[in-house]
């Protein structure tokens, strides 16, 4: 919940129809309302250099085994992203509210999935964003997207604007991740499109699923 500091900040954006985050929610990934494929705790490696392997040796199996099992949901992501670019967002940042969420999983796939597309894509970590944006921005990468494995933008507590203006510099959209566990937050949506980053929709992990060949991982 907002504190009082913040309520005045949300309150003018109460508005905005939290519709807007649920055309992707339906093709998010790996955990989609609808089809659910399960990120375990050993997903959750960095991915180091976003011009070498997008998926690190430590999880590189496990995301093998998602993008196999739910190729559809991780093309709808995919194609979300691709229409989000065509609105002119170039960097899209995967966010949560807590550790292990599975972010570093998700990016993997969804740059996995954006260049097996045609797509320039590459992920990086905040700290590498400058240059990725910089490179954007140039003729030679006019159409590339950055997928940026953002980390946490919504810790528990009060929403905090100023907190969530430094986190997302440099991000013109997100996408969600949100624990099984946890229920929704209409109010992240509300929050982001205030400051001016599009939602792009919601990915729930650690959810319990069978795969086609019938194994929970």
């Amino acid at each position: 919940m907002p504190d009082l500091i913040d309520q005045a900040f949300l309150a003018r954006w109460q508005a905005v129809p939290p519709a807007t985050l649920q055309p992707a929610t339906a093709a998010a990934v790996p955990c989609p309302t609808a089809h659910t494929v399960p990120v375990r705790d050993d997903a959750t490696a960095e991915v180091a250099d976003p011009q070498a392997a997008v998926v690190p040796t430590a999880s590189g199996e496990l995301v093998d085994r998602l993008l196999a099992s739910a190729s559809g949901e991780w093309n709808a992501l995919a194609g979300e992203v691709e229409a989000a670019r065509q609105r002119g967002r170039r960097v899209i940042a995967v966010v949560g509210s807590e550790p292990g969420e599975g972010r570093t999983t998700i990016v993997a796939g969804l740059v996995h999935t954006l260049r097996s597309r045609g797509r320039d894509a590459v992920s990086c970590t905040p700290a590498g964003l400058p240059a990725e944006v910089d490179a954007a921005a140039t003729p030679a990468h006019g159409k590339r997207i950055v997928i940026v494995d953002a980390g946490i933008w919504f810790p528990p507590g009060p929403l905090r604007r100023q907190r969530l203006l430094v986190a997302s510099l440099g991000c013109d959209a997100a996408i969600l991740v949100r624990p099984a566990h946890r229920a929704p937050a209409n109010a992240w949506s509300v929050a982001l499109t205030a400051i001016g980053v599009e939602p792009l929709g919601e990915v729930l992990s650690f959810t319990t699923q069978a795969t086609p060949d019938g194994e929970i991982p």
